[in-house]
């Protein structure tokens, strides 16, 4: 028995390598195949977080959460960042997501950052106590996601506890409370958004006091304190009441003055310097009045520049001048209208009286052409040479536009000497079919109905003419830009409507659209989109093409405007070339606003430099001889100024960029001229410099160096200024 044992022992041990080596199985791997990334939140405010998942995928099919191991990238690291799946926003705009690891990238997620929204909102007024019958302006000051503050008047949802009392929204204008009987009530303003719900609330005690008298200031404007042409005088009402209490009422009572040719005025006590002379202002409050007189006088014109300075034209077409006053105030104006013109040839080359459009009927070496206005004139030269037209072309072609829309045609004369001329304004207009799309005299042509039709421009017997397609698309709505802003009264503001058409195509509406104003008292505006503040309150804006309407807020500040700063503050530019100046008004709630359209600007000494109060060239300074000078912007009572040293450099040459540029056909492309000095300065003379296409059937120029496409081909563009040139390649696909 025991040799049996050991036999079996033996056998068990010689057996244990085979049965090792079979129960041996290979650990099998399994890889990373794909990363999907997933937002929380596809759009989120700027200065919030957003979070970010990676899920890892892999070959035996299970899957992994890889938030905190992948290695995150943002395309655009100044709109967004990420750590560890955490979105930070930095500024509004869209940023590319992706995640890593082993190789393997997930497919990108965008990430949009939109506007800042209110965490939290402060109330306040101008006063804590009125008399029944006034009113005050509340305002709410929200305090954004990203820490910035902003005036969030007109979009907070306002409410009175006590609506007996007060009155809060009068006439529609938002935070405007008016007191009806004796007593308090809370004034609160309330905004929701994605963080919840912000409000802020302050105490208004109405009293029982009746209005005793009213007066109106300033009382000292005339002679030496007389109010400048063409500037603005903020007046203001002060009501005294029965209980001897006294309150700025300039927001409640009626304003007039007294001729409206002399000066006009508005619903807030802005008036506006119509014409030379003596005006009454007078403010009204039921039975109660008070006025005050006032006078307008005029600077000094010391000069007057004709432009464009000797201008070339081949016969039987035009040439439109203009005439800039310059005076002794350093203030400059618009005189085209104004002043008397004339020709020193009134045969060959006559001009309009009243228009300063002059017509070449014979060739002319050089006709001296003359703005006067008084005792002061201005000259330059016109010469029109024997060249005749040969032929015309009309751009763009071959585009299509929605039903309701526009678009501008430009006729470009080639002549007999190879010189080009647009002939736009001149050439005669038509459309082979009205029922697609109508043309005017200046080449805008509106589309009616679905189909194609040629646009066509004769002059002097020679034909040119573009195809235009109108869709059968249909407008589904309308974008408001700006769609939120913030006035202050008096200032303008110039408003845009882009409409998005059935086939997802969006494009820029233009005479076609109808404008209004849901408070004309607060913010008027005019059929073209130009909004002019009247008073303290909030309006709707609304643009609107048959049924279809697109709405903007706009805000009129009622705090005061505190102070004008004007950019850049020091700066110099040559002589005979420009730079633009700005203006932003800075209010009493540390509110900002764009004013450079409605200041009006001067430059001291006139003799340095010269800047523009001519709308689309507000605030452009032009050096005139080297030397210092002071760039002011005026509002009312208010002023900013800058320092502007012009140099004698001259310039030496104009560089075009982009140097190439390569597009499709109905793409635009901007090109910019930057001119280099004699004392190696550099200056953007974009705006400055003449552009030109060598070939316009492939594209033409708009005077801020914008390149619009009319055919498929290769042109030179071309910026010329001073006898200096520089030019770019531009290829239409």
């Amino acid at each position: 028995m025991k040799k049996f044992r050991v036999l079996m022992a033996i056998l068990c041990l010689g057996l244990l390598p085979a049965c090792s080596t079979k129960s041996a199985t290979p650990v099998q791997q399994h890889t990373l195949t794909s990363i999907q990334v997933t937002l929380a939140q596809a759009t989120v405010a700027d200065g919030l977080t957003d979070q970010l998942t990676a899920t890892g995928k892999y070959s035996d099919g299970t899957s992994q959460n890889l938030t905190a191991s992948v290695t995150w990238t943002s395309s655009a690291t100044n709109v967004a960042t990420v750590s560890a799946g955490v979105v930070t926003t930095l500024a509004q705009g869209t940023a590319e997501i992706t995640g890593s690891l082993s190789g393997v990238t997930s497919p990108p997620v965008t990430v949009t950052v939109g506007a800042p929204i209110v965490k939290t909102l402060v109330v306040s007024s101008t006063s804590q106590s009125i008399a029944q019958g006034t009113t005050v302006q509340f305002t709410a000051i929200g305090t954004l996601s990203d820490n910035s503050t902003q005036n969030v008047t007109g979009s907070a949802t306002w409410s009175s506890s006590n609506p007996s009392v007060a009155r809060i929204n009068v006439n529609g204008a938002s935070g405007l409370a008016m007191g009806l009987t004796a007593g308090s009530s809370m004034i609160t303003a309330t905004v929701t958004n994605a963080l919840g719900t912000a409000s802020s609330s302050a105490t208004l005690t109405v009293s029982n006091a009746t209005l005793t008298s009213l007066s109106v200031t300033p009382t000292d404007l005339t002679g030496s304190n007389s109010i400048t042409l063409g500037t603005v005088q903020q007046f203001t009402a002060t009501g005294t009441f029965s209980d001897n209490s006294t309150q700025d009422i300039t927001g409640t009572v009626a304003w007039s003055t007294s001729p409206t040719s002399v000066a006009s005025i508005t619903t807030s006590g802005l008036a506006t310097a119509k014409d030379v002379g003596t005006f009454t202002v007078t403010a009204t409050s039921g039975a109660i009045s008070g006025s005050v007189s006032a006078a307008v006088s005029a600077a000094t014109l010391k000069s007057i520049a004709v432009l464009p300075a000797n201008p070339v034209i081949a016969e039987t077409t035009t040439q439109q001048f203009s005439a800039t006053g310059t005076f002794d105030d350093g203030s400059t104006h618009n005189l085209t209208t104004d002043v008397t013109w004339s020709s020193s040839d009134k045969t060959d080359a006559p001009i309009g009286s009243a228009s300063g459009l002059a017509k070449g009927l014979a060739p002319e070496t050089g006709a001296t052409i003359t703005a006067t206005l008084g005792t002061v004139s201005g000259t330059t030269t016109l010469e029109v040479t024997n060249a005749t037209i040969t032929s015309i072309s009309v751009s763009p072609t071959g585009r299509t536009i929605a039903p309701g829309t526009e678009l501008a045609f430009t006729a470009t004369g080639t002549f007999s000497d190879s010189s080009t001329q647009v002939l736009t304004t001149e050439a005669t207009w038509t459309s082979s079919s009205t029922g697609v799309a109508t043309v005017g005299a200046g080449g805008v042509a509106t589309a009616i109905g679905p189909g194609t039709t040629n646009i066509g421009a004769a002059f002097g017997g020679k034909n040119g003419s573009a195809s235009l397609t109108v869709s059968s698309v249909t407008l589904v709505s309308i974008a408001v830009a700006p769609a939120t802003a913030v006035m202050a009264p008096a200032s303008t503001l110039s408003y845009g409507a882009t409409g998005r058409y059935s086939d997802g195509s969006t494009g820029p509406i233009t005479g076609t659209v109808t404008w209004s104003s849901s408070a004309s008292n607060v913010v008027s505006i005019t059929s073209f989109g130009l909004a002019t503040g009247q008073s303290a309150g909030t309006a709707t804006i609304t643009a609107s093409q048959g049924s279809v309407s697109g709405n903007a807020a706009v805000v009129v500040a009622s705090s005061t405007l505190a102070s004008i700063q004007v950019s850049p503050a020091i700066t110099t530019v040559a002589e005979q070339t420009g730079t633009q100046f700005n203006a932003v008004g800075v209010f009493s709630d540390s509110t900002t606003q764009n004013l450079t359209g409605s200041v009006n600007w001067t430059s001291s000494p006139a003799s340095v430099a010269t800047v523009s109060n001519a709308s689309p060239t507000k605030g452009l300074a032009t050096g005139i001889t080297p030397g210092p000078a002071t760039v002011t912007a005026l509002f009312a009572t208010l002023s900013g100024a800058a320092s502007l040293t012009v140099t004698n450099a001259t310039l030496t040459s104009i560089t075009v960029t982009p140097g190439t540029a390569d597009i499709a056909l109905d793409a635009t492309q901007q090109f910019t001229a930057t001119g280099t000095f004699s004392d190696n300065s550099t200056e953007d003379l974009t705006d400055q410099v003449a552009w030109t296409s060598s070939d316009v059937s492939v594209a033409t120029m708009k005077v801020d160096g914008l390149a619009s496409t009319a055919g498929t081909g290769t042109t030179t563009i071309t910026a010329t200024m001073n006898g200096m040139k520089g030019s770019a390649v531009l290829t239409v696909n």
